[in-house]
């Protein structure tokens, strides 16, 4: 496998006035499970384009183990992708499919034949080796799509596109599981693009967030979620995103804006925000008590907070509530400047 490494890489595709990406450093070690996670625009596809050999950097370097690989295709970098649609061999059985890339490259015949056991043995696939790919589930042959990519033993690195994107909701919890354990067992360098966030902080060691064509924030999915370099993390990573308000509206002389989780906040009757509420969600519950969003709106502009919810009385809309909001991550020009604790 290969630890991948990004040096100010910058592409600006032929005919266009702005470069889709710039001055893009990453790093990712070898066997790491790494993703790349950022809406529609953020340059997601156009970076993968480029660790697979599509497209070759405008400016900068990229190196796999060290050497430099920028304008090699992506079968000299023995690159491997599995698409978000699953691509099969159709007149081929699941067998055939998976020895294919190993005929392909020259493997001997014991080879082939025990790596595919191999594989077939990890992804839970012997059920299925005789079975053509019109015979299966979408959720079996996107595996198939899988073992595929990793057959080969000499791969350096396994790109997956947005891979559950066909999957049905209630089982892409199940293949990103697979996807997870296959890749701890057999320690794959993989890079896995999606602009879901529930995917990509369940799935990688790492995380890195695009956005405008560059990477605001690289680290682990607990860091990336309680201190967000950048306020455009704080709002697109959770579900809600972080709550903004203005420092001064806690007492904070130091920043100009403070971030907080829902979860970092309760309602008191001595809270530094007050508003209105708008609308209530149920989640749950805490301690046998309903447990959920409450939103208000608020002199500081509209404020959500997830938490156990008051009596019925007090929860009717329009009641006005106090916040206590009990810790924030403080940002400057967008920038994280530091934290605070508030209680």
């Amino acid at each position: 496998m290969a630890a991948v490494d990004l040096q100010q890489i910058g592409f600006t595709y032929p005919g266009a006035t702005e470069a889709t990406l710039s001055d893009l450093n990453l790093s990712v070690a070898d066997g790491e499970a790494h993703a790349l996670l950022g809406a529609s625009g953020a340059g997601k596809t156009t970076l993968l384009n480029l660790l697979s050999g599509i497209l070759h950097p405008t400016n900068g370097q990229l190196h796999f183990n060290g050497e430099d690989v920028s304008q090699l295709s992506g079968r000299a970098r023995n690159v491997a992708q599995v698409f978000q649609f699953p691509v099969l061999y159709e007149s081929l059985n699941v067998s055939e499919n998976l020895a294919f890339p190993l005929r392909n490259s020259g493997f001997a015949r014991q080879v082939i034949d025990e790596r595919v056991t191999y594989i077939c043995d990890e992804l839970e696939l012997g059920q299925l080796l005789e079975q053509k790919p019109r015979a299966l589930s979408l959720f079996q042959k996107q595996l198939v799509a899988v073992g595929k990519a990793l057959a080969r033993p000499d791969v350096s690195l396994v790109l997956l596109d947005e891979p559950l994107t066909a999957v049905e909701p209630k089982i892409k919890w199940q293949l990103r599981q697979t996807l997870r354990r296959v890749q701890a067992d057999l320690q794959v360098t993989m890079i896995y693009v999606t602009h879901d966030q529930t995917e990509a902080l369940t799935f990688a060691d790492r995380v890195s967030i695009l956005a405008a064509g560059g990477i605001l924030q690289t680290d682990t999915p607990e860091v990336v979620y309680q201190s967000p370099q950048h306020e455009f993390v704080g709002h697109f990573v959770g579900s809600p995103g972080m709550n903004f308000v203005a420092a001064d509206a806690l007492s904070v002389s130091t920043a100009q804006r403070i971030g907080f989780r829902p979860e970092w906040a309760q309602l008191s009757n001595a809270g530094q925000l007050s508003g209105t509420l708008q609308r209530v969600r149920i989640e749950g519950a805490q301690q046998g008590q309903p447990a959920g969003l409450m939103v208000l709106d608020t002199a500081h502009g509209e404020v959500v907070v997830r938490g156990q919810l008051p009596d019925v009385q007090d929860r009717l809309i329009g009641s006005q509530l106090q916040v206590q909001v009990l810790r924030g991550v403080a940002f400057t020009n967008e920038q994280q400047v530091g934290s605070h604790e508030f209680v």
